[in-house]
C-alpha cells in the first residue's frame, strides 16, 4: 500500500472520477464535482439518520487509520482549516473513544431525523446556515458520508475504484446485519443471504433507504398525482445494489405499503417529522420492534465470492447515465473499467456522470443503456 500520495487538486479531482466514486447515500452525487472547488471546512456525514443504520459508524471504527490518512491528504492537498465528523448524540458513547485515540473532532447533534440532511447537519455542526437558494459548497463547506471518504481513501491509497457497497439489512430478517456486498449485487440475491424465503418475496415490501425517506424496491408504491393517488407494485427481480444504497429495510407487505410520497400526504398527528427522535419516528409507525439493533465491527459479513452475479445500474444517482465500453461475452475482472462518463469535462455540471467498474471477475452476459450484467463463469 503507497502510504505518502502527492497530487494536486487538479489530479485529485481526475483520481476521483477515474475511481467511480459519487456519494455512497442520499443523492448519490458524483463525488470529483465537489473537489473541483475548495473549501474552508471538509464535514463528514455520520448522522445515519435512518432507523437501523449502522454501517457508517461500524466502518469508521473498522478503518479508523484510513480516515487518518485521508483527512491528512485533504488537508495538505485542499487546505481544509477543519475537517469535522457530525455524529448523533446519541452515539457519542461509541464515537468518543476514537475522537480520543486518533485526533478526530466530532460535532454531536441533536438525535433527530433531520440531522441526517445536509442543510440541517451543516447548521448545527458548523453553524453555517445554508440559504434555500444555495448548497452547502457555496457557503464553504464540502459535506460526504463516511464511506464516500473511504472510497475516496481507496482510490488515492489503493488505487482501487468503488466497487463493493456497505449497506444495512434490517426488519423481517432471521439476524439485522451490515454487509459489504459487490456493486450491483441484486437484491433478491441479498435477501437470499439473510435467510429471507425469496420465494415469499411478494409478500414483502423492501425499501431502499429506510421508511421514512426511501424508495420502495418491491411490493406496493403509493404516490400522489394531480389525478390523485395512484398505486403500483414493483417487482424485486431487477432490482440491484447501487453505490448509494445504504440500506434495505424489509417488512410485511400488509403492515406497511407507504413510500416516501405517500408519507408525506398522510393525514393524522402521528405522522413522523423532521425533528422527531428516531425512536419515535419507528413508535408512529409502528416499527418500534426494529430498534434494538446495536452491532459490533465483528457483525460485519463480507459477501465476496457468494455473489455470483450482478446487474450494474448505468445511472445510480445524480446525474446523467455513464455509456457502457463493453460487449456481451466480453471477460472481465474486478476494477475493470466498464462505462464510462457522458463527457470528459470535469467541470460542466450539466454532464455530471462517473466510470463504472466490474464489481466480480466474470462474463458480461448482458449490455443495455440502462445496466450492464455480469456473472461468474
Amino acid at each position: 500500500m503507497t502510504t505518502d500520495v502527492k497530487l494536486s487538486t487538479e489530479e485529485t479531482v481526475q483520481k476521483f472520477r477515474e475511481a467511480g466514486l459519487m456519494g455512497a447515500g442520499g443523492a448519490g452525487f458524483p463525488t470529483y464535482f465537489k473537489y473541483n472547488t475548495p473549501t474552508r471546512i471538509l464535514l463528514i456525514n455520520c448522522e445515519e439518520g435512518e432507523p437501523g443504520y449502522e454501517a457508517d459508524k461500524l466502518l469508521l471504527t473498522k478503518e479508523a487509520d484510513a480516515f487518518v490518512k485521508i483527512f491528512e491528504f485533504m488537508k495538505e492537498a485542499y487546505g481544509y482549516e477543519e475537517i469535522l465528523i457530525g455524529a448523533k448524540e446519541k452515539d457519542q458513547k461509541m464515537l468518543d473513544p476514537l475522537g480520543e485515540k486518533f485526533g478526530f473532532e466530532f460535532r454531536y447533534t441533536p438525535s433527530i431525523y433531520g440531522m441526517g440532511e445536509e442543510r440541517w447537519l451543516t447548521k448545527d455542526a458548523t453553524g453555517i446556515e445554508v440559504p434555500p437558494d444555495k448548497i452547502a459548497p457555496q457557503v464553504g463547506v464540502t459535506v460526504n458520508n463516511v464511506e464516500t471518504l473511504y472510497n475516496m481513501y481507496r482510490a488515492l491509497f489503493d488505487d482501487a475504484p468503488v466497487t463493493d457497497k456497505y449497506l444495512n439489512v434490517y426488519g423481517e430478517v432471521a439476524k439485522q446485519t451490515v454487509y459489504r456486498v459487490p456493486v450491483g449485487t441484486y437484491t433478491v440475491d441479498l435477501l437470499g443471504h439473510t435467510g429471507i424465503d425469496t420465494s415469499n418475496s411478494h409478500n414483502l415490501t423492501v425499501i431502499d433507504g429506510g421508511p421514512m425517506m426511501g424508495d420502495i424496491v418491491s411490493g406496493q408504491s403509493k404516490r400522489i398525482t394531480d389525478e390523485g393517488l395512484e398505486t403500483e407494485d414493483r417487482n424485486l427481480g431487477e432490482a440491484s445494489v447501487t453505490k448509494k444504497t445504504n440500506g434495505y429495510l424489509i417488512v410485511d407487505k400488509g403492515f406497511y405499503v407507504a413510500d416516501q410520497a405517500a408519507f408525506k400526504h398522510k393525514d393524522g398527528e402521528n405522522t413522523p417529522g423532521w425533528e422527531d427522535t428516531l425512536p419515535v419516528i419507528m413508535g408512529k409507525m409502528g416499527l418500534e420492534r426494529y430498534l434494538d439493533w446495536a452491532p459490533s465491527v465483528d457483525d460485519l459479513v463480507i459477501l465476496d465470492d457468494e455473489i455470483k452475479r450482478v446487474r450494474i445500474a448505468m445511472k445510480q444517482g445524480f446525474g446523467g447515465a455513464s455509456v457502457p465500453i463493453v460487449s456481451k461475452g466480453d471477460t472481465v475482472k474486478k476494477g475493470d473499467v466498464i462505462a464510462k462518463p457522458i463527457s470528459d469535462d470535469v467541470t460542466d455540471f450539466k454532464s455530471l456522470s462517473v466510470f463504472h467498474h466490474a464489481s466480480i471477475d466474470g462474463e458480461v452476459t448482458e449490455v443495455a443503456d440502462t445496466h450492464v450484467c455480469i456473472e461468474r463463469k
